[in-house]
């Protein structure tokens, strides 16, 4: 199974991800919310640094505590919404009603498992940033390689176990035991779905930055002014943001079907039949 067939099912499962959720455009709801909230506590973060005035050079120990907390509310921020798409895919796919306010209701419920999953990933996120140094050389490229294989395991690890912590309701210990029991032998899969749907996604992020960049110049050289400077904010910030929640709506539903898929397995056998939109893009 090459890397062009792993893109090629990236693609297939991009198109049916789309199409599930202009189905039913509730579904893309949360991974708006969760855009909108982001920028909302970035934007409170800024302004907290301008009104106390923090000097980081000066404060370092400050300032790593400061960007601890704020690396945790934003995974925070991340997980929750990202539990109610989680709920809210498992429902259209089982063919129950898409709920937003249940959807609410489900991730709040699992806040704990949340809570420690946010801490988790700011821990792993501080070691990455320690591992990867700022110094120059083949140490520091050395550094860079193993951070980036510990984000890109710990990432999936992330969005195997939000499903089963909101499916089925369960802590994150036994979320992890549950994905290791589930796919224990399936990596392959895992792998090959991960690398087809990023690659997908970062080749159409590609597309939409040059559109950016292309309304940004635009705005500013051809109309100018400040009417050229908010038509850049307003319609680049729009646009990034309406891709930034299509590709984070697209992969949850992606490992949501995947993990639902394996439960099948798990119960059927290995000729249990995938969610829909997978068993598309998989031709099964």
């Amino acid at each position: 199974m090459g890397f062009f067939d792993s893109v090629g099912k990236g693609w297939r499962f991009i198109k049916e991800a789309l199409g599930m959720g202009f189905e039913n455009r509730t579904l893309f709801k949360p991974s708006v919310y969760l855009v909108m909230a982001t920028v909302v506590y970035i934007a409170a973060w800024i302004a907290l640094i301008v009104v106390l005035d923090i000097d980081f050079e000066e404060n370092q120990g400050t300032g790593a505590v400061l960007g601890a907390v704020c690396t945790f509310g934003s995974f925070l921020i991340f997980y929750f919404f990202q539990g109610m798409t989680v709920n809210m895919v498992d429902a259209h796919l089982e063919g129950n009603e898409v709920s937003v306010s249940e959807a609410f209701r489900d991730a709040r419920q699992n806040f704990l498992a949340i809570v420690f999953l946010a801490v988790i990933s700011t821990i792993v996120s501080i070691l990455t940033r320690a591992i990867r140094g700022d110094d120059e050389g083949a140490g520091s490229i050395v550094g860079r390689i193993v951070a980036g294989i510990i984000e890109s395991v710990w990432t999936v690890l992330t969005f195997l176990m939000l499903p089963a912590i909101i499916i089925e309701d369960i802590g994150i210990r036994d979320a992890l035991s549950r994905v290791r029991a589930l796919h224990k032998g399936n990596l392959l899969l895992v792998g090959v779905g991960e690398v087809g749907v990023r690659a997908i996604s970062n080749l159409l992020g590609f597309v939409v930055t040059l559109a950016i960049v292309g309304v940004v110049y635009v705005s500013l050289e051809v109309v100018g002014g400040t009417a050229g400077t908010v038509m850049a904010i307003g319609l680049g910030g729009t646009m990034l943001a309406l891709f930034t929640a299509f590709s984070i709506f697209v992969r949850m539903a992606y490992y949501t079907s995947l993990y639902l898929w394996a439960v099948k397995v798990e119960k059927e056998g290995a000729d249990a039949p995938a969610p829909l939109p997978l068993a598309r893009a998989l031709k099964r």
